[in-house]
C-alpha cells in the first residue's frame, strides 16, 4: 500500500467505493503531501516525514490510491468553538487508511 496523501479526517470528494481501516502509528509517509492545518497535528505528521501539499485543496483518490487520516480520537477533542488550537499528542490521534476500491 502506497499512501499518496495525509489528511486530518476522512475526505471523499469523489464518488466511489472505499475501504477504511484503523492502523497503528504510520511509518511509511516520508515525502507524502499532507493537507493538515491543525498546528500540533501538522507538527506530528511532519515529524513522521510528511510534507506540506503544494495546494491546500485535496482533489480525492483515484482507484487503488490510499490516504492516511489523522483525526483527534473520539472524546479527546476539547473544541467547543471553531478554533483549531488544541495541542494534541500522537497518542491522542486516530490513524486510518482509506483506499479507493472503485
Amino acid at each position: 500500500m502506497k499512501v499518496v496523501a495525509v489528511l486530518s479526517t476522512t475526505v471523499i470528494p469523489l464518488d466511489g467505493t472505499y475501504e477504511v481501516k484503523t492502523v497503528e502509528i504510520p511509518t511509511n509517509i516520508k515525502d507524502v503531501p499532507h493537507y493538515i492545518g491543525h498546528p500540533s497535528t501538522k507538527q506530528i505528521v511532519e515529524s513522521l516525514g510528511a510534507i506540506p501539499a503544494q495546494f491546500k485543496l485535496f482533489g480525492g483518490l483515484q482507484v487503488g490510491e490510499t490516504a492516511l487520516t489523522c483525526a483527534i480520537k473520539q472524546g479527546q477533542s476539547i473544541r467547543t468553538t471553531g478554533t483549531i488550537d488544541q495541542d494534541v499528542t500522537i497518542d491522542q490521534l486516530s490513524f486510518r487508511v482509506m483506499t479507493r476500491l472503485q
